[in-house]
């Protein structure tokens, strides 16, 4: 049975009837207000809601050692509701001075930005990688990182220069995301930059020999590791490490000896990547095994199987970018039957390096022309 609640005079505080508009004893007028319905309020300490124009805000007093400090706020709240569910949030955000969020939740908001679209595919994927050198940390309020745990996790991670790199600059990301979202305090942000890095190697950049080509095929042929199919791939069409991260394996078309894709510049993306005759059964044989765009590993494997080829072969210790250096070497030796303007259509250069602005504008260079450069090339 439903439990009655009695309505009393807002004046002698005697029982009268739901709905009387005048106290029978007293004759004081009531409140339309309902009366039966007492206001509840959140304990001391826990935090208060309140309407400003059309939404709620939630508000925590901070106070240390008795003394109020600061108070914290957030707003933007459709209902009264959600803003006292959210007061939770804010006390546990106390000792930073503001909401609490984890490295986690901030790295999500860094990809849902407006920002990260416009990273190019290969740096989103370098990116991705570096977060995951993260994961210590990932469940952690980034109120509470310090200095001294964060340089310790960065000098931590395996690799020298580049990994450690790419982990402090991910992290920079996350705390500016922390002080747009009121996480930290402006400024607060700044302790990323003083994170110590070890110095950057000096990486040789040279072409491979026709020596070191033929050693290279000779470890594909052998029947090794994808990585030596990788290295020929990249001699003879030029492509960046990362472009075969980044490739889309629809846009290749082995039958007309084309691949559609390319990163980095506006000249060097979405632009038709001719496949020599030499080259196109490795990348028929490699087209099955892609699983990160045209490769079969993740990039760090990829880079460890680079090390373990080199060793292999005992070609030189250089880069994978030296076999991009080593197709605009090859496509140079046979200028001029091959212009400037074919060399940087290939290699996804822009024109004004050779003051040719007007061919980036007028000048479409054919497949068939692009396809007859690459073929006349001399790489073995």
């Amino acid at each position: 049975m439903k439990q009655v609640i009695p309505v009393l005079c807002i004046k002698c505080k005697k029982q009268i009837d739901d709905g009387d508009l005048y106290c029978r004893y007293c004759g004081k007028k009531q409140s339309a207000a309902p009366r039966s319905a007492k206001k509840t309020h959140n304990p001391n300490g826990t935090g208060t809601v309140y309407k400003r124009g059309s939404t709620w805000t939630a508000k925590v007093r901070v106070k240390r050692n008795g003394v109020l400090v600061s108070t914290v706020t957030k707003g933007g709240f459709a209902t009264r509701a959600e803003a006292i569910n959210y007061l939770p949030n804010l006390r546990a955000g106390k000792d930073g001075g503001s909401v609490s969020r984890t490295v986690d939740q901030l790295f999500s908001l860094v990809q849902a930005g407006k920002k990260w679209n416009e990273i190019t595919p290969d740096k989103r994927s370098h990116y991705l990688t570096a977060y995951k050198r993260l994961d210590p940390i990932k469940d952690r309020d980034v109120a509470g990182l310090r200095y001294s745990e964060l340089q310790n996790l960065i000098d931590g991670i395996d690799g020298a220069f580049y990994p450690k790199r790419d982990a402090k600059t991910i992290l920079q990301k996350i705390f500016d995301m922390a002080v747009l979202e009121n996480v930290i305090p402006p400024g607060r942000e700044n302790i990323v930059s003083f994170i110590e890095l070890p110095s950057k190697p000096l990486v040789a950049k040279d072409a491979r020999t026709p020596q070191e080509m033929r050693a290279i095929w000779a470890d594909w042929q052998n029947g090794q590791p994808s990585i030596a199919g990788y290295a020929l791939l990249m001699a003879y069409t030029g492509m960046r490490t990362g472009e075969l991260f980044a490739q889309d394996v629809s846009r290749i078309d082995l039958s007309s000896r084309c691949i559609t894709g390319g990163i980095k510049t506006a000249a060097g993306r979405d632009r038709q990547i001719p496949v020599s005759e030499a080259v196109a059964p490795v990348l028929e044989a490699l087209l099955p095994r892609a699983r990160y765009g045209l490769v079969d590993c993740d990039e760090n494997s990829f880079y460890s199987a680079w090390k373990q080829m080199i060793q292999r072969t005992g070609i030189r210790p250089l880069g994978s970018y030296c076999q991009r250096h080593t197709c605009y070497t090859r496509l140079h030796e046979i200028t001029p039957a091959v212009s400037e303007v074919v060399i940087n259509s290939i290699m996804g250069h822009s024109n004004s390096r050779t003051k040719s602005t007007l061919a980036d504008n007028y000048g479409h260079i054919s497949l068939a022309a692009k396809l007859h450069a690459v073929n006349s090339m001399k790489m073995i």
